[in-house]
């Protein structure tokens, strides 16, 4: 039988409080002692819980990252239900649900290639209902970048190489001899994602030789993190279109 050990977090008025096994203890406490989240920003415990995932995720200890994440799903339901509808049954605003899904899958690397018992959303395992993809369109400069940035944010773990290698392939092509006259300011998306300052100007984001790869590139993030959070293939994801 695993002996377990109690875990307190405490920040403000908030407490999380969670079980690991005893093997984990002494590494888990002392990522706790080095743990100081911002008091004004979290409101619950499952807030506290997501953001010490991280913090273990950050110092690059997989046993403690893994036993953390562990008593996460336990105490708040993952384990049998996706995040995406716990979150949403704890009516948390939208920067609470921010911090608790960036806290939830910066422990990615280490469960991905961990099997699933969370079900298939009915939307796509009920043979009644029929899905169809639409790409394409163009919603504006705050919607779309601002989306990159928060896709990126939330689930960076998930689409870090993807985006890394796409950022590279757009810089490159923007560097041609024949395409730079309409590359000013570059295109290096990655660096747009990871520093604001960074970021060129609303004028510029818009114009058509950035705006229409731009949210191509959007677009298959959004694929990327739909696919991987269901936990199927692309080709799984795409059979489910009629």
């Amino acid at each position: 039988m695993t002996t377990l050990e109690l875990i307190k977090l405490t920040c403000g008025s908030v407490t999380a409080s969670f079980d690991v096994a005893l093997s984990n203890r002494s590494v888990v406490q002392d990522l706790a002692r080095s743990f100081s989240p911002n008091a004004t920003e979290l409101s619950s415990a499952i807030e506290l819980h997501a953001a010490f995932i991280e913090h273990c995720a950050r110092h690059d200890s997989a046993d403690a990252t893994l036993a953390v994440f562990d008593a996460f799903c336990q105490a708040h339901g993952t384990a049998n239900s996706d995040i995406h509808v716990v979150i949403q049954s704890q009516s948390l605003d939208s920067q609470a649900a921010q911090r608790v899904l960036r806290g939830y899958y910066s422990a990615w690397p280490i469960t991905r290639h961990r099997a699933l018992a969370v079900p298939l959303p009915a939307l796509f395992s009920a043979d009644s209902v029929s899905l169809m993809a639409v790409f394409g369109g163009q919603r504006g400069f705050g919607d779309t970048i601002q989306e990159a940035v928060w896709l990126f944010d939330v689930y960076r773990p998930l689409l870090s190489g993807f985006v890394s290698r796409m950022s590279g392939f757009m810089h490159r092509e923007s560097q041609d001899e024949s395409m730079r006259f309409a590359y000013a300011k570059g295109f290096d998306v990655l660096a747009w994602l990871t520093t604001p300052d960074a970021m060129p100007d609303a004028r510029y984001l818009l114009a058509t030789p950035i705006a229409i790869p731009l949210v191509g590139l959007i677009q298959l993030m959004q694929v990327m993190v739909l696919y991987k959070t269901l936990g199927v293939s692309p080709g799984e994801l795409a059979k489910r279109f009629k």
